[in-house]
């Protein structure tokens, strides 16, 4: 009995059961080919080691299909044979983390809110405030995001000039 299979008789076994190394939870565990498949060599060397099993295709398939299925022991191995996961990038974490609030948010990052004027003579004008600056009301919210980024440099040169 073979103990050991090339890489690629390893990724025909992954293939099989949907697994790499995003995903190591096979959720299938099947390989349909025709007679004439480039693989069946490497395939059938696999059941001969015990690692996949082959049956007759069903019959809605073509005649002389095959389907290989990966045994536990064959199942063992890929999955060993899997990479360690990569770790996960901040943005990654953010996404699986269902937060509800923006990417800056998550990462801490005091985000500035704009504040809608709905008084005389800030009515229907904008602005954008934080603890480090506020700009001046403006008629259009692009033009509050520049006079908002001109007060905050303005503001980073007084404190470092300090």
């Amino acid at each position: 009995m073979m103990t050991e299979a090339t890489q690629h008789q390893i990724g025909l076994m992954q293939h099989a059961l949907g697994i790499n190394e995003n995903r190591r939870e096979p959720y299938r565990n099947y390989f349909l080919t025709s007679g004439g498949h480039s693989d069946n060599a490497d395939l059938e060397s696999l059941v001969a080691a015990g690692l996949m099993t082959s049956r007759a295709a069903p019959s809605f398939c073509a005649d002389g299909d095959v389907v290989y299925h990966v045994t536990d022991a064959g199942r063992e191995m890929v999955i060993a044979a899997l990479p360690e996961p990569k770790k996960r990038t901040r943005y990654e974490e953010y996404l699986a983390a269902d937060y509800g609030h923006s990417f800056a948010e998550w990462l801490g990052i005091n985000v500035p809110k704009i504040e809608y004027g709905s008084w005389y003579p800030n009515d229907g004008k904008f602005r954008m405030v934080s603890h480090r600056a506020a700009g001046e009301w403006c008629n259009t919210q692009k033009e509050a995001k520049a006079s908002y980024k001109k007060k905050l440099s303005a503001s980073k040169e007084f404190r470092e000039a300090v």
